[in-house]
């Protein structure tokens, strides 16, 4: 078995996942979830079927999950990950649905919530940057580290709610990276890990500025664009607040009733009242980096 650790647990597969951080004997913990090779086609289809899920290809749950893609049956129970490859399709092809959509399915079975954001580690905590596709939010985060701070999470974190404190737990030490920024930096594309998304996009490795450890969470930022002359930049308050978080769940894109469950809406509403929301709008046709950084810079300080 591989072992490896991710968003504050440790993951142990019967193959293995090369983007992931290995595990060292010193990491020890009670939450394990494996990944096993097991012929679950027949169980994920029935289970479509039983909840006319088989349009949408997926049902989540709270005890047990399923999915179906391009790639394989995916069965998600009692902190396993069970997989079926559908013909012509490997386990390198399909590690980023293993460690993307069904690890955070099997994160929600422990009441660990994934965010779609880039993570940054401050002096004073974790700053969670998110926004809509375009808006800036990888701009932003490579803007801060270009500033001193440390990468927690370029793509997605994972929050747990402990009492009074919500934790940000790290995912792995990549950076997604666009062709041209690539190009920019001088980097060498045959020694990256290219990823077919909407864009060309590679995997750079950032292992000197990674911080692998668990922080309090202290703000969190959203970021759009929009047809308006001047930058705004608003904190908010109340369900604005929550519906800031709930709306950038990873599994967010995949709807249904696991969504408005007590479980998840206590867990949206503990880390929206447990830090610092703002909402950034900023002109869609100018250059405001460098004003939104500084104001981002002001309110860390501030968040302690």
């Amino acid at each position: 078995m591989y072992r490896y650790k991710i968003y504050g647990i440790i993951l142990e597969s019967e193959f293995e996942l090369k983007l992931l951080v290995p595990a060292e004997e010193s990491d020890l913990t009670s939450d394990v979830i494996t990944v096993r090779e097991r012929d679950v086609e027949e169980e994920v289809i029935n289970c479509l079927k039983s909840a006319n899920a088989l349009k949408k290809q997926y049902e989540i749950g709270l005890e047990k999950s399923v999915m179906e893609n391009i790639g394989g049956y995916y069965l998600i129970q009692n902190s396993q990950i069970f997989v079926k490859l559908k013909k012509g399709y490997t386990y390198e092809i399909i590690s980023a649905w293993i460690i993307g959509y069904c690890l955070s399915m099997a994160l929600l079975q422990k009441e660990i919530l994934t965010i779609h954001c880039s993570a940054i580690a401050t002096d004073y905590g974790a700053v969670m940057i998110s926004g809509t596709p375009g808006a800036g939010k990888s701009s932003l985060a490579g803007k801060l580290l270009e500033q001193g701070y440390k990468l927690m999470a370029d793509d997605v974190a994972a929050v747990r709610c402990i009492d009074d404190e919500c934790i940000v737990y790290s995912a792995f030490p990549f950076q997604k990276l666009c062709s041209n920024e690539v190009e920019k930096r001088n980097l060498n594309k045959n020694t990256l890990i290219y990823i077919n998304e909407d864009k060309d996009k590679y995997l750079v490795p950032v292992n000197d500025i990674f911080v692998p450890h668990p922080l309090k969470l202290k703000a969190f930022f959203y970021i759009i664009k929009a047809p308006v002359k001047e930058l705004t930049i608003d904190k908010l308050s109340g369900f604005e607040c929550f519906m800031s978080i709930k709306d950038n769940l990873f599994l967010h894109r995949l709807t249904g009733q696991w969504e408005t469950t007590p479980m998840v809406i206590n867990q949206c509403m503990n880390i929206a009242s447990g830090c610092d929301v703002y909402l950034i709008v900023r002109p869609d046709n100018t250059d405001t980096l460098e004003d939104i950084s500084k104001y981002v810079n002001n309110c860390i300080s501030y968040a302690i």
